[in-house]
């Protein structure tokens, strides 16, 4: 047995038992700490990788905010 397959049992129970959520789990499977296959078997779901959000994207100014700058000019 490698560390690596200790660290899983030990997560599982730390699971088990609430010393850690899914949430902690996530983090170590970005990190790569922690195989997306074993996130299952600590947690009992699939891992799901969160979406990243796109950038929104800049907005011109509003046709009469436009108007309001143009007649202060």
């Amino acid at each position: 047995m490698t560390i690596y397959e200790i660290f899983v049992q030990m997560w599982v129970i730390d699971f088990e038992i609430g010393i850690f959520d899914k949430n902690y789990f996530q983090s170590l499977v970005k990190s790569g700490q922690l195989k997306v296959e074993d996130y299952k078997k600590v947690t009992g779901e699939a891992y799901v990788a969160p979406q990243d959000q796109p950038a929104q994207p800049a907005t011109a100014p509003t046709t009469q905010h436009a108007q309001t700058q143009h007649a202060q000019a």
